[in-house]
This record gives structure tokens, C-alpha cells and sequence, in this order.
């Protein structure tokens, strides 16, 4: 039996008015790419020849060009129309794609599909748990599994499991459709961390649900906030293991549903979620190193641009009691190829911040360039150099200029900017929640309630084109099944 498999994966904030662009993405094909994969293993134990289509994923940003996506799509189309007998389809996306034109990504990708296989031909999905689902979507594919770590951890061990699902209905010669229900509620990704209730609770509820005779699948999906369309809600999907248990699938989304909704008010932010201003000062302040605050509102990994400067200038503004801190990382393309032109050690003088809005400002700074490096890439790319960073010292504080929009989401970032994370006892990135490898270092976590693109009180953000009513702008909202 023959599997194509791929990858093409964006989450867009529509409030981040920079398009996404073809070269935005990592981009890997043929052969090289199955490595990048947890499914590999499982197709391959099991006799199935893979045909690999592309591995292509970029950091969370703007809205997909036309252009941009059709380049991606095209490549899994052809791989599918030009292979012979073509068994099954396997692909990890995200949910949350929004293309220029187009609207859903993954809907119009699985659509075109759908097209050219016919409807007998099994589709198994692995996608984020942030995903925003429209309606129809379930309907042009037949298995799917989501993440079940926030932060994302288990991403290849979620690619096996529906990769193993998969198999089993190619092997059975099973249908399967899946069971759909949306919920009218909006969940700020900072407020739904796996290891907190009441996602902790859902998570185990999903795990019995799913030990259940007839469910093969059943899935919470989040939604991804910042972005302004009629899909941005939560939602589940149960799978059940045959046609056979359709209606039970049915049963236990509703069952699933009306549990989630229940514990809509229970979602709270984890970590101190204060003022930008007091975020500093608390981190000043603290006994414990290293302290690190997420400049959510301008958070590159939902999104954000990363040119905010409004934290920076308040650590240059603020006694720091001879703490050392890091900025990590502003994305600044004139600032930073003004540092590239001179060598370390350098005495330099610059302007840093772009000044698109008042949170993005100029700053002038004078101090040593420090280091050059690279910068890499988001989740199965954080090996992969996607650009370049330099870094200029201002007495205590290190400021890391990016000439692409990125997060520092593992100490390897760090690493490969030229940069020893130990050092500091201040770390501000552009994050919301921390990734695992830096909470783990973390002895305080701060969330500063930034402005930007990803701004944390949904209350206060205008959707023009969001569902109506929807929790928490509408606190009444019921759940009607």
C-alpha cells in the first residue's frame, strides 16, 4: 500500500498586517524529509510504501499569500495526481491557516483533495491543538488527532498516533467520519497550559473517551485567538473507529462539548500577568534568577511581529540593581544590518524599533556589539537557520537585533546567537507561555500584558468578523446542541 505524506503548516494572526511569504517557510522534500517525522517509523513497520510530498512550515505571522500558498499546495497535489495507486494520504498541518482570497488553507487543501482522490480514500490529520476548524471541514477528511501538551511537546508522538490509525483503517478497509461540534467560546492560548486545570482535567477526559469501545479519537481544539474570522472558536472532533459507531461518536462530541463549555470561566493566566511596567519591576526585584517575562502582546510564536521596543525602553528607563538582562529578540532589519557592517567589540550607536506604531518606537542605544549569530527557526525547525542576529551590550543590558521576525523558544536559540543564557539573571522574550527547555530554567515566570498583535484581554480586541454571541466578549453565551 502506498501513503502520501507532508506537511505544510501555518498558524496566522490576521493582526499582523505583514504577509507571509513563499521564502517565510522552511522548506524540505524528498527523501530528507521523512526524518522530520514520527510517522515514518509507523508506516514503514507496517509494509507501507511512503511518498513524500514536502515538509514546509513557518513561524506563526500574517495572513498566507495567495501566491505562497498555491506554491505549497501545488507541490502535494502533483506528488498525489502524479503517483499510481495511491492507498492513503497522511499530513501534519495546523488549523489555523488563512490565506489571501482564499480564507482556510487546510479547508481549501483538503477540498482540492478530495477532488482529485474521490471520497473512498482515507485522510489522516495531525493538527495543532490552537486550530481554528471551519464548519465543512470534517468532511473531507476522516482521521484526526491534535496535540495533547501545551506547550507542544508530543508533536511526534501525535504524528505516530494517527499515522497507526491510519494503518488500521487501510488494513480493515474501514469508513470513518468524523463527529463535529463548535463551541461558542474564544480561549486565550496564555489561559490553556496542559499542566494546569482545566485543560489538565480536558486532556483526561479525552484519554477516557477514548478508552471507550468504538472512539478512536476524541479532540479538544482551543482555537487561535488572534486571528479574525468566522472559524476563531473552540471545538472538538471524535472519531469514531467505524461506521458503526457514527452515532456514538455523536453522543460522546456532545458529551465532550457540553463538558469543555462547562469549564469555559475556569481558564485563568498561570503565570503573574501584569502591566508591562510592573513586570519589570517585579523582576528586579525578585530574590530568584533567572526571571523571565513574555512580551505577550507581541508574541512571535502566535503571531506578533516582534518589533515592539515598549519593554526595552522601559529596561533602559529602570534602575536594575546591577541585574543583567537580555532583550531577545527585536526584529529590526535596518538596525540590524547597520551592527552586521561593523566587527564584536565594536562601539556602535543605533536605532532600534521600526516606529510602525507607537509600541514600536525608535530607541536610540549606544554600546558594544557583542556577538553575531543565527537565527533559528519555530518547533521541527529549531535547528534550521532561518536568519541572523546581532547583539549590542548597553551597560547591564543585551539587546538581540533579528533581521527576521522569530522567537528564542529553546536555549539553543541563545546558543547560536553567540549568546550564554546563564549569564543573565533577566530574560525577556517574545513569547506568551514559555517552551518547555526555557520554563524549565525559569524561577519566575512574568507575562507582561503587552500591546500588539497578540494582545492578551480578548475583550478588549475588535473582531469585525467573528461569531456572535461568543464567551468571554458575550458572557451569556449558551451552548446549544
Amino acid at each position: 500500500m502506498k501513503v502520501v505524506v507532508g506537511c505544510f503548516y501555518h498558524e496566522t494572526n490576521t493582526f499582523n498586517p505583514f504577509p507571509t511569504e513563499i521564502e517565510d517557510f522552511v522548506l524540505v522534500e524528498g527523501k530528507e524529509m521523512l526524518s522530520r517525522f514520527g510517522s515514518t517509523d509507523v508506516f514503514l513497520e507496517n509494509d507501507i510504501t511512503i511518498i513524500p510530498s514536502i515538509y514546509a512550515t513557518a513561524l506563526s505571522s500574517g495572513e498566507v499569500q495567495k501566491e505562497a500558498y498555491r506554491f505549497f499546495a501545488n507541490k502535494i497535489i502533483s506528488t498525489i495526481r502524479n503517483e499510481n495507486g495511491v492507498d492513503g494520504i497522511w499530513l501534519h498541518l495546523h488549523g489555523s491557516m488563512v490565506v489571501n482570497e482564499i480564507g482556510s488553507g487546510e479547508l481549501a487543501l483538503m477540498k482540492e483533495i478530495r477532488e482529485l482522490v474521490g471520497g473512498d480514500i482515507p485522510i489522516a490529520l495531525t493538527l495543532d491543538i490552537h486550530a481554528n476548524l471551519p464548519l465543512n471541514f470534517h468532511k473531507y477528511v476522516n482521521i484526526v488527532r491534535n496535540y495533547r501538551t501545551v506547550p507542544h511537546e508530543d508533536q511526534l508522538e501525535v504524528e505516530k498516533i494517527s499515522a497507526q490509525a491510519l494503518v488500521n483503517a487501510l488494513k480493515s478497509n474501514t469508513k470513518i467520519s468524523p463527529s463535529f461540534i463548535r463551541l461558542p467560546m474564544m480561549i486565550c492560548g496564555e489561559k490553556a497550559l496542559g499542566s494546569k486545570e482545566p485543560l489538565k482535567s480536558i486532556f483526561e477526559k479525552l484519554n477516557e473517551m477514548e478508552s471507550r469501545k468504538g472512539i478512536s479519537q476524541a479532540n479538544y481544539f482551543i482555537c487561535h485567538a488572534w486571528s479574525d474570522t468566522e472559524n476563531t472558536t473552540s471545538s472538538v472532533m471524535v472519531i469514531p473507529e467505524s461506521e458503526v459507531y457514527k452515532d456514538l461518536a455523536d453522543e460522546v462530541a456532545e458529551e465532550l462539548a457540553t463538558y469543555v463549555f462547562n469549564k469555559r470561566q475556569e481558564f485563568t493566566f498561570d503565570a503573574i500577568a501584569v502591566e508591562p511596567k510592573e513586570a519589570v519591576e517585579i523582576a528586579v526585584d525578585s530574590e530568584s534568577q533567572p526571571v523571565f517575562i513574555s512580551d505577550s502582546g507581541d508574541n512571535t510564536t502566535a503571531g506578533a511581529i516582534g518589533m515592539n521596543t515598549e519593554l526595552l525602553e522601559i529596561i533602559l528607563n529602570t534602575d536594575l540593581k546591577n541585574k543583567k538582562v537580555v532583550v531577545a529578540a527585536i526584529y529590526d532589519t535596518t538596525s540590524f544590518d547597520k551592527l552586521n557592517e561593523k566587527n564584536v567589540g565594536e562601539e556602535v550607536e543605533v536605532e532600534v524599533g521600526t516606529n510602525l506604531d507607537k509600541y514600536s518606537k525608535s530607541i536610540i542605544v549606544k554600546g558594544v556589539l557583542k556577538s553575531k549569530g543565527d537565527l533559528l527557526g519555530y518547533l521541527n525547525a529549531t535547528e534550521d537557520k532561518v536568519g541572523a542576529v546581532c547583539t549590542i551590550s548597553v551597560k547591564n543590558v543585551d539587546i538581540v537585533i533579528a533581521n527576521k521576525g522569530n522567537s528564542f523558544i529553546t536555549i539553543g536559540h541563545f546558543t547560536r546567537a553567540g549568546l550564554n543564557i546563564e549569564d543573565y539573571d533577566i530574560v525577556v522574550v517574545k513569547q506568551g507561555y514559555l517552551f518547555p527547555e526555557l520554563s524549565k530554567l525559569s524561577k519566575l515566570d512574568i507575562l507582561a500584558l503587552s500591546a500588539g498583535a497578540t494582545y492578551q484581554i480578548l475583550e478588549k480586541i475588535y473582531y469585525e468578523n467573528r461569531q456572535k454571541p461568543l464567551f468571554p466578549m458575550e458572557k451569556e453565551t449558551k451552548l446549544l446542541i
